[in-house]
This record gives C-alpha cells, sequence and structure tokens, in this order.
C-alpha cells in the first residue's frame, strides 16, 4: 500500500513539474512576444526550453526537499516565488510599456500582467530559489582567517586610496577641468554673482564650494585652474570615502579578493571615474552616503560598546553634512527612525531614537545655519517634489482631453492648464514641472497643497491606469532592464553629450561671458569614454552592459534587504534599509539618471559584505 502511494505521489509531482515547466515556456513566449523577438516562437526551440525548464525545476523541487523542516521549506519557496513574480510582473508591465506606450488597463488588465509574472515566475524560480540557496550555504561557511596575514586596515585604506585616486588622473586629464555639466550653468552665475544670489533650489553647500574654486581660480588668474583644482579635491574626497568602503569590508568578511576586486571597480568603472570629474552635487553626496553608512556598519557590527558612543556622534555629525547635499536624505531619515526604531533590541529603541532626532534636527540645522550664514534670501521653487502628480494629471489631460467631463477638465486645468498638456514626456518632469514652476505655480495654487491632493486623488480615481503607467514611465529606469529612457532622455536640452552621463559644458552666461574653456589634455581617452558615456555603446556589449544600467543596482538593493529578513537578521535588515528608503525618495523624483544612482552603486559592495558577515565565535 505504501508503495503505491509513494508511486502515485511521485507521478503527481512529475505531472506538477511538467504543467509548471509548460507555464513557465509561456510566460517566457509571451514576453518574447513583447519584445518583438521572434527568434523564440512556439516552435521546436519552444519545445526544448520547455524540456530544460523541466529538468531546472526538477533540481530546484529537489534542493527545495532537502531542508529540515517543512517550515523552512515552505519559507524558501515563498521568498523565492514571491521575488520572481515581482520581478516579472515589472518586467511585462515594462515591455508594454516599452512596445505599446500603456500597460493592460482595467482591473483585468492588471490581474492579466499579474497572472502572466505568476506563470513567467516559474521560469525564474530555479535562479531565485539558488539565490537564497546560495545564502543559506555562505551563512554555514566557517571564516577561519589566519591572523599572522591578516592586512594593516591603515595600509589597506591609503593603497586603495592611492590606487583609486591614480587610475581617475587620466580621466580627469582627458576632460579637463571638470565636466562642467547638470545644474553647474545656473550654480556658476549665482556664485560669481555673490552669496546673495544663492538660490536653495541646488544645494547652498555646493554651490558654496563651486563658488570656493570659482573665487580661487579667479585669485590664480584663470576661472579654468579653479575648476581644475575643485575636480582634483572632489577626486580627493571621494576616492577617500571609496577607500573606507574597502577596510569596512575587508574588516567584514577578511577576503583580500573582495579588496582587490572593490577597488578595481571603484578605479575602473566609468560611471564612477566618469562622475568623479563632474560638477554635480549627486558626487559629493554619494562620497558622503557611503561614509555615513560605512559609520552605521562601524558602530553596528564592528565596534565595541565603550567605542560605539564615539560612532553614534560621528554617524550624527557626518550625516548632518550629508543632508546639506540632498534635501530628501533628510525625508530618507524620517522615514528610516521608523523602521529603525521598530527593528532594533528593546535595550536600544530609546538610543536609536534619540541618535535619528538629533540627525533630523542637526541636519534641518546646518541647513539653516548655511542658509543664514551666506545670507541668501532665495527659495527655489517647491514644484519638482509635484513631479509625479504633474506626470499623472498631464498623461490624464493629454489622452482623455475630450472625454473629460466639464468638471474634471476645470479642476485639472486649474493645476496643469490645458496648454502645458502637449509638453508632457512620459520619461521626464522637466518639460510640465519648469512650466508650470513658472508660470502657474507661483500665482494659482503655491501653497494650496491640500488643494491640489484632493484633485489629484479625485482624477486618479477616475482614470487609475494614466496614474499607473505615468508612475511606471517615470520610474521604469530603476526596475526594468530593457529600458533606455535613463541614457537618452529626449527633450532634455539641445546640446551634445547628452547619454547615460551628461558631459557637455554649459559656462557661458552673462556673468562669465567667455566661459570656461574645456581643454582635453588627453583626447584619445576622452574619445574612448564618451563612446561610453554619451554614445551608449556599452548597450552592445552581452551581459556586461547590465552592470552599467540603474535596474542592477536597485534589484541588488532590494534583494540584500529581502536576505536580510530570509536570515532574520534585524540589524542586516536596518542596514539595508536607510539606502532601499533613500531610493525611494528619487522614485518620486523628475527622472531617472545614472547619476542619482550613484550613492547606491558605490554602496552596494558595502551592503553585501554586510550580509556576508557572521560572529566569530558563532
Amino acid at each position: 500500500m505504501k508503495q503505491v502511494m509513494s508511486k502515485h505521489k511521485d507521478t503527481v509531482q512529475q505531472i506538477l513539474l511538467v504543467v509548471a515547466a509548460f507555464l513557465g515556456t509561456c510566460g517566457i513566449n509571451y514576453v518574447c512576444s513583447l519584445a518583438a523577438r521572434n527568434f523564440f516562437s512556439n516552435g521546436v526551440f519552444s519545445a526544448m526550453v520547455c524540456i530544460g525548464l523541466y529538468v531546472l525545476l526538477k533540481l530546484t523541487w529537489q534542493d527545495i526537499q532537502k531542508l529540515e523542516t517543512r517550515r523552512k521549506k515552505i519559507k524558501r519557496f515563498l521568498f523565492a516565488f514571491l521575488l520572481a513574480e515581482f520581478f516579472c510582473a515589472l518586467m511585462i508591465a515594462g515591455y508594454q510599456l516599452k512596445m505599446k506606450g500603456l500597460t493592460e488597463t482595467g482591473f483585468k488588465g492588471k490581474g492579466l500582467i499579474l497572472l502572466r509574472g505568476a506563470t513567467m515566475s516559474l521560469a525564474v524560480l530555479p535562479f531565485t530559489n539558488y539565490m537564497f540557496a546560495w545564502l543559506e550555504r555562505i551563512r554555514d561557511v566557517q571564516m577561519d582567517i589566519d591572523a599572522s596575514r591578516v592586512w594593516n586596515g591603515k595600509k589597506v585604506f591609503f593603497i586603495c586610496w592611492l590606487v583609486i585616486f591614480a587610475c581617475w588622473i587620466p580621466v580627469f586629464l582627458a576632460y579637463y577641468p571638470s565636466i562642467m555639466s547638470y545644474d553647474f550653468h545656473r550654480q556658476s552665475q549665482e556664485a560669481v554673482r555673490g552669496f546673495i544670489w544663492f538660490n536653495s533650489y541646488q544645494p547652498l553647500a555646493h554651490t558654496w564650494i563651486i563658488w570656493l574654486f570659482l573665487t580661487i581660480g579667479k585669485a590664480l588668474g584663470s576661472y579654468q585652474i579653479g575648476m581644475a583644482l575643485f575636480s582634483l579635491v572632489q577626486m580627493l574626497v571621494f576616492s577617500a570615502a571609496c577607500s573606507y568602503s574597502c577596510v569596512t569590508v575587508y574588516r567584514l568578511i577578511r577576503r583580500k579578493c573582495f579588496v582587490v576586486v572593490m577597488t578595481a571597480f571603484f578605479a575602473l568603472f566609468p560611471f564612477i571615474s566618469v562622475l568623479s570629474v563632474a560638477t554635480t552635487k549627486d558626487v559629493y553626496f554619494s562620497a558622503l552616503f557611503l561614509i555615513f553608512v560605512c559609520l552605521f556598519v562601524e558602530r553596528t557590527f564592528l565596534c565595541d560598546r565603550k567605542k560605539q558612543k564615539w560612532f553614534d556622534a560621528l554617524w550624527v555629525l557626518e550625516g548632518s553634512i550629508m543632508i546639506l547635499f540632498r534635501n530628501n536624505a533628510l525625508y530618507a531619515i524620517a522615514v528610516f527612525v521608523i523602521f529603525y526604531v521598530v527593528l532594533v533590541g528593546k535595550k536600544q529603541r530609546v538610543r536609536a531614537l534619540v541618535l535619528c532626532l538629533l540627525l533630523l534636527i542637526a541636519g534641518k540645522g546646518a541647513q539653516e545655519g548655511v542658509r543664514m550664514a551666506l545670507g541668501t534670501q532665495i527659495h527655489g521653487s517647491q514644484i519638482e517634489m509635484y513631479s509625479v502628480p504633474l506626470q499623472q494629471m498631464a498623461r490624464v489631460g493629454l489622452y482623455n482631453g475630450d472625454a473629460l467631463s466639464k468638471e474634471h477638465f476645470i479642476m485639472l486645468n486649474h493645476y496643469v492648464p490645458q496648454e502645458y498638456w502637449v509638453k508632457y514626456n512620459p520619461a521626464i518632469s522637466d518639460s510640465i514641472k519648469g512650466d508650470i514652476g513658472a508660470y502657474v505655480y507661483d500665482y494659482t495654487w503655491k501653497g494650496n497643497t491640500k488643494g491640489l491632493l484632493e484633485v489629484w486623488m479625485r482624477i486618479g480615481l477616475a482614470y487609475p491606469n494614466e496614474y499607473i503607467d505615468a508612475f511606471l514611465l517615470l520610474t521604469n529606469g530603476y526596475w526594468f532592464f530593457d529600458d533606455v529612457t535613463w541614457a537618452e532622455v529626449l527633450g532634455y536640452g539641445l546640446e551634445g553629450r547628452m547619454g547615460a552621463i551628461y558631459t557637455y559644458n554649459s559656462t557661458i552666461s552673462e556673468v562669465i561671458p567667455e566661459g570656461i574653456e574645456h581643454e582635453s589634455k588627453f583626447p584619445a581617452l576622452e574619445l574612448a569614454l564618451e563612446k561610453i558615456v554619451s554614445a551608449n555603446c556599452f548597450m552592445e556589449w552581452p551581459v556586461i552592459s547590465n552592470l552599467f544600467k540603474p535596474a542592477f543596482y536597485c534589484w541588488g538593493l532590494l534583494f540584500m534587504v529581502l536576505a536580510s529578513i530570509y536570515m532574520k537578521d534585524a540589524k542586516k535588515t536596518v542596514t539595508g534599509l536607510f539606502p532601499l528608503i533613500y531610493l525611494g525618495t528619487m522614485f518620486l523624483g523628475p527622472v531617472v539618471q545614472s547619476r542619482y544612482v550613484l550613492p547606491v552603486i558605490v554602496v552596494l559592495p558595502l551592503l553585501y559584505a554586510v550580509l556576508l558577515w557572521k560572529k566569530q565565535d558563532e
């Protein structure tokens, strides 16, 4: 009887595996049809994929069955399946947006996306299961280290610092004196005119740094020299932060190969090395962001109780400086404190709450202190914080203008006038928010955020699909691997060199009529780098191209946090949550750009070292 039951169970299992392989193949076929990749089709190759998928699913099932308890088996399967489902549903939505311009409408349409994602997730399940299985194997590996062969931390720091900085020097010479792009055209004018002209639309601390080096350059007889010094100092600060991260990783896992790979990544990855000489605020912010996380890792995992109070003080002080370079860091910390207090142990909750409150107060105080010290009274428009709602409302107006009821038209037209609907660009809100900020916001609805939110919600309930699609199209560079808009944003400007990194120089203005000359000292390297960062040639590189995409780092960050939750490690979860929450604030921004993801790019190796960390006595 037992043999009959066992045979029946095996038969059912085989049937389920065959059905799962078939459904997974159907999911892959659907995505390929969306992506217009007809090579897959539903023919012989499809059958071969189905057989291969059956083998993978069978191995996955056997791997899960090796777990000791039923609870562990269910936990592994659920984590692996839910991650695969989330990934696949977003990939399907991404391809629908890319090929059709919208996702399937209504509850039925969104339900179909989830259903098709579930079928495709069966094809991805073997890989997500392996990721969690890898975590468990790594957790069980003993980290025995020969104390006599451990590298000295100070030597590691200075060697890494020297190597990274030295590798960036040729890039500096190629783009000499700096990559004066993004918001430099505004900030340079404010800097030359004086403190009173500084506009808080850009971080005042960053504009002050530009003022400092332009002043030094003027004293030395050339703005060009000033900007060259700006680049060198910025490179020193950024490379020092990267080196501190390398040392922290080495202290966590004591693996020399990790330090070598990390140093090579920081030194040679084009997006890091090229941005190291750019005038965007994101470089200083990324350096401070990385140091901020390193200090948190030190005080949480590596220092004893006696030293922890000093690291707490450094963490608050450094964090308040970090906030000076990006306002959304303040918002990220405000959200982070909730999770931190909940997840930290009971004995540490009061301390965690006090630390975060001090950080928020110090950060806000530092912003106000800088403003008062400079004496500036020019406050930048708050319109950027409405980027997502403006995009959503403009999309409703553009695609449903004639069908709008009189009530909806009046409400919509008040906040986003009809003449601006045609300027809607799905990948970037600058066209809409720029005109609304200049001609509507100050005169019509400034200070009436409550009224905007009421109208936004009422229109959204009537046109939910437009709202969902507008949000997805504005953010898909963060989660959709085949998106290219983050590197090919149209309508941002008329200058050249506007690929993944904008390397055009915009320095000519009324206050700098002669401009600041760009004079490459290494034109051959500049040409080679321009093929990557402006012409986006990396898009044609198999496999490696994924390392250049924001989605790679965003998904990597999400998996780090999920893996920490899977391992039931609150300290590791909290460590990954702050970068994840900060990334979440970027989803409310005006566009996806590689410079916005730079903090995540540089912090991700450290977070995975945290994930692999074990106490020596475990």
